[in-house]
Parts: C-alpha cells; sequence; structure tokens
C-alpha cells in the first residue's frame, strides 16, 4: 500500500449521482472533490448504470429480463462450459478482457477523458468503485430461486468477476501517477448475521480480501462503504484500507467499536466519514450542524487515547452514502457541503480544533 498517502480530512464521494447528463455529472464530482475526485455512477441515465447491473457484463449464463431492469443467472440448462469459459479468461490474468463498457460506466470514461485533457495540481489520489462480490451475490439470483450466494459455483465467479473489475479500474486509473483508491461497496453487510444472510464470517472476509489483494498487490489502496450498521469488528479484520461508514446516522454505533478502530488505523487502516446526510434531511442541515457532529466524533477518539495527528492523516470525508436517489438539487446539495466540511475540518485541524490527547 502507497504508505506516504495521507487523508487529511480530504473528501471523495461514494459515487451516484441523480443526474443524466454525464459532463455535468463528472464536473460536479471535480469541483467538489477537488482533492480525490471519484467517477459518477449515473443510475438515472440508464439502468446499465444500476450498481447490481453495472458490473454484470462477463458474467456467464447471465439473462437480461424483459424489462431490462434485472439480471438473473440461469442454470436450467448445463453450465459446465460457460463456468469453464470463464475461467480460462480468467486465468489470463488481463484486465482489458474484463473492462467495463461505457454503456455501463459513462462516468468513468467521462473522468479518463478529463484527466487526459487537464491536469489539475489540487489533486492527491483517484478513486473509482466496484459493487462488493456479496452485495451483487446477494442480489443475483439463479433459476432455482435461490441467490448467487448461496451456490458456492457462483459466488466465486461473482468474487473472480469482481476482482478483475476492481483490476481494471486500477489499471487505468493509474495511469496518471496518482495513488488509486478502489471501493467495494456492500451495503448488503448491513443484512450479515441476520437470516438474510447465512454465510460465515471467514467466507465473507475471504469473498472481500480477495477483492482488496486484487489493487493492493499492485499498489492501490482498497475501501468499503456499508451504508448502514453492520458486523464492524469483521470488516475490520479483513484486508481492507479504508472502511467507510454513515457517520451522520450511525456515528455512536461504529465508534462503541473504538478498540478495534485503534488497532486497524495502527496496522495502516484509514476512515471515510461519511458525514453529510444522502437523504431530505441534507436540505436542512447546516455546515456547522456537520462540523459540530464530526467534532464530536473526533473528540470521542481523542478521548479513548487516539493520537490527534494519527486520526487527521487517516481520515477522509464523503457523504454518508450514493446520492443517485437523491433530486439533483439535493445531490448538489451533498456534494458541496462534502467539499465545505472538508475545507472546514482541514482548517480547524490546522489550528487546533480539538484538544490533545
Amino acid at each position: 500500500m502507497p504508505t506516504t498517502f495521507k487523508g487529511n480530512f480530504s473528501a471523495t464521494a461514494i459515487g451516484s449521482l441523480p443526474h443524466t447528463n454525464v459532463e455535468a455529472a463528472c464536473e460536479l464530482m471535480f469541483k467538489s472533490l477537488p482533492e480525490i475526485p471519484c467517477w459518477p455512477q449515473l443510475p438515472k441515465l440508464s439502468v446499465r448504470e444500476d450498481m447490481c447491473i453495472q458490473y454484470t457484463e462477463g458474467l456467464p449464463c447471465t439473462v437480461i429480463d424483459a424489462d431490462g431492469k434485472t439480471v438473473n443467472i440461469d442454470v436450467s440448462q448445463d453450465t459446465s462450459n460457460a463456468l469453464a469459459g470463464f475461467y480460462e479468461v480468467y486465468l489470463k490474468n488481463d484486465p482489458d478482457l474484463f473492462k467495463i463498457s461505457p454503456e455501463c460506466a459513462a462516468g468513468f470514461y467521462a473522468m479518463l477523458d478529463r484527466l487526459n485533457k487537464s491536469s489539475q495540481k489540487s489533486l492527491r489520489a483517484l478513486k473509482g468503485q466496484v459493487v462488493g462480490p456479496i452485495t451483487l451475490a446477494g442480489s443475483l439470483k439463479l433459476s432455482t430461486g435461490i441467490t448467487a450466494l448461496y451456490s458456492e459455483e457462483f459466488f466465486d465467479v461473482i468474487i473472480k468477476l469482481m476482482v478483475m473489475k476492481a483490476y481494471w479500474q486500477f489499471t487505468k486509473l493509474s495511469q496518471y501517477g496518482l495513488p488509486v483508491i478502489i471501493f467495494a461497496d456492500e451495503p448488503y453487510l448491513t443484512s450479515f448475521g441476520s437470516a438474510f444472510m447465512n454465510i460465515s464470517r471467514e467466507r465473507a472476509i475471504g469473498a472481500l480480501n480477495e477483492v482488496y489483494e486484487a489493487v493492493q498487490s499492485h499498489g492501490g489502496l482498497t475501501g468499503t462503504h456499508c451504508c448502514g450498521n453492520t458486523d464492524w469488528a469483521m470488516l475490520m479484520e479483513s484486508k481492507v484500507d479504508i472502511i467507510s461508514f454513515d457517520a451522520y446516522e450511525f456515528m455512536d454505533k461504529y465508534l462503541m467499536y473504538w478498540r478495534e478502530i485503534q488497532a486497524f488505523l495502527d496496522r495502516g487502516g484509514y476512515l471515510a466519514w461519511g458525514i453529510v446526510p444522502t437523504s431530505p434531511k441534507v436540505m436542512n442541515v447546516s455546515l456547522n450542524d456537520l462540523i459540530k457532529k464530526l467534532e464530536e466524533g473526533i473528540q470521542f477518539l481523542i478521548n479513548k487515547g487516539f493520537s490527534k495527528t494519527l486520526i487527521q492523516e487517516r481520515s477522509i470525508i464523503t457523504p454518508s452514502c450514493g446520492t443517485g436517489t437523491l433530486t439533483r438539487e439535493e445531490a448538489e446539495r451533498v456534494m458541496m457541503l462534502t467539499h465545505d466540511l472538508s475545507l472546514a475540518i482541514q482548517y480547524s485541524a490546522g489550528h487546533g480544533c480539538c484538544s490533545s490527547a
């Protein structure tokens, strides 16, 4: 991992926007995230940009429903040849064989185009994202009725597919000479440990680690976003570099794991504080409200003995989730509050906002 990277309360985002104009979405990302921009995922532009469809190109035995809004896996016929073909391509270890097409990620190509045309001196890192393998496998149904999460064959295929989608993005973003962060987003982890997600801790960690290692082995940083509450200790036991949590709604629940957070930071981990709400609440929240809430969370950790400097170096500011389901006005307020909060907390950190340990 590039240990020289410091978070320093820089801002990035989870990825989705409600925009249908690709250039406007990309412009918003670069304007509001001047240090760590990410490419915009645009589910309202095309159903193919839905997070559980966007990354399924190359998945064997898939069938897109007539309405075009659902992908399923057909196992009614012999799948052995299709699975053998997938592994044959996977073992070539060529990320270009698993590229995401412009039809599924227009914002990714817009980001590359912008980076190719102009350099932005404020850039400190670049961020990409894939859907996490657990969320994708938990969302895709086999024709037998079970989800792919409970099919040993197809769960493994989905893990390998996300490994290559993450690796492909890394190769494209790493050409600009900046640290590259690839997130594997796992909203499905809110069900971890419940009757809705009956897989073992070891299996969950193993699936995630395969994706992380594909990026880390080439010098990249990895992250996982979970927009609800989950078994955060499990996630911090994985090899992930950055944990993104909803600090607006669930800060208290996450900070309960302060001992595990200390160990996570000590091994080189980073926290992405999802402090800006991604609901209509954002229209009634002020910058000062968010500064106060974030500083309370930071102070809690300082009171537990955390180094103020360590927290600063290992902290990133983000919205609490994606903004794809919001109105454009709400999403743009989310992004600009994220930008303004990052600047405000960077200024405060430089002027001793919180008492030291």
